[in-house]
């Protein structure tokens, strides 16, 4: 009892749900080949399957933050944000574990080459380091893989090409930057790669019109194969107040750009592309125009309240189109 009981069964909550996220997106491939038995339209259950995980992975992001934030603060008066944190040291410490890890899957694993871009004084910053190298670890994970894999098919000899991560920051935001020569995502694959049911995984036939994987040869692996990594990441990335794009250049590579505002002093972002999100976010945001509106009145300041007044009919104009199609959905 007490807070130390508390600790330990948030402690023991997440160890329990560890491989959380693995086990759902998991079981959502094997109920969409239920559905795709019955008969139900592929692009229909994907969309829900999408929305589900998304939704889903939203609230649990939210818990782990909550709950790693109170366990961390009995240590540190910070939490789990590294107040003077550096960026490349953080990349760094991916590039070490993804190497080491494809090293078990790849003959000849590629060097990752690591540059920062700034001045010395704006080279830290207040950011959450263990957010930031799952996502630069998820992304290094498809650079090494497509470039390894690529240097092997060639048959060419010596050192593949360099997977490069280029660093930039200011006091308060940070960008990444992560390039590959490992022959870039087929144009007609590109719109599929932010889902839960897509893989790149060596060896699987893959449908170019859904994404979805038609025929699953290869096993997954650590590096590989499970569809997570990067819908998971960009969620991480927007969550923190960012964003991640990947630009693809087929029979070239890959850029990865991903972008993070810092830590402190800040409200919780919400992905805007979760429809029940943006609703929530709408409301919010017609009561505050509403209520600085009466502010603006109130100090005979009538141009700026009618702008929040227009701003207002905007954002209740975009609200009612959500909900007209919500109802046409169901």
């Amino acid at each position: 009892s007490g807070p130390e009981g508390f600790a330990l069964a948030l402690q023991h909550l997440k160890q329990r749900n560890s491989d959380h996220a693995l086990r759902m997106t998991l079981g959502m491939k094997e109920w969409i080949q239920l559905r795709r038995a019955a008969g139900d339209p592929e692009q229909e259950t994907r969309a829900f399957v999408d929305g589900f995980l998304d939704r889903l992975f939203l609230a649990r992001l939210g818990i782990e933050t909550l709950s790693s934030q109170y366990l961390a603060l009995s240590s540190n008066p910070d939490g789990i944000v590294e107040q003077d944190c550096d960026p490349c040291k953080v990349c760094s410490r991916a590039a070490d574990r993804v190497t080491e890890m494809a090293s078990e899957y790849l003959r000849c694993v590629p060097r990752i080459e690591i540059s920062y871009h700034g001045t010395d004084s704006a080279r830290t910053l207040p950011l959450i380091p263990q957010y930031l190298f799952y996502i630069v670890a998820e992304l290094l994970k498809n650079s090494l893989r497509a470039v390894g894999e690529l240097h092997e098919a060639q048959g060419a000899t010596g050192e593949p090409q360099p997977v490069q991560i280029r660093v930039a920051s200011n006091e308060s935001q940070v960008a990444v930057l992560i390039l590959d020569r490992g022959g870039g995502i087929p144009f007609q694959r590109q719109p599929h790669i932010w889902s839960y049911l897509y893989s790149t995984a060596k060896g699987n036939r893959v449908c170019d019109k859904t994404g979805l994987i038609l025929h699953q040869v290869a096993e997954p692996t650590d590096l590989a194969g499970y569809g997570v990594g990067l819908p998971l990441s960009r969620l991480y990335a927007e969550y923190l107040g960012g964003s991640l794009h990947l630009m693809s250049v087929p029979n070239y590579g890959t850029h990865a750009y991903v972008f993070l505002q810092q830590s402190s002093d800040r409200e919780e972002a919400l992905p805007t592309y979760v429809d029940w999100l943006r609703k929530r976010r709408l409301r919010e945001d017609i009561l505050n125009f509403e209520a600085k509106e009466k502010q603006a009145a109130d100090c005979r300041d009538y141009a700026e309240a009618l702008r929040l007044k227009t701003l207002a009919a905007e954002a209740r104009v975009e609200l009612s189109l959500l909900d007209q199609n919500a109802r046409l959905e169901h």
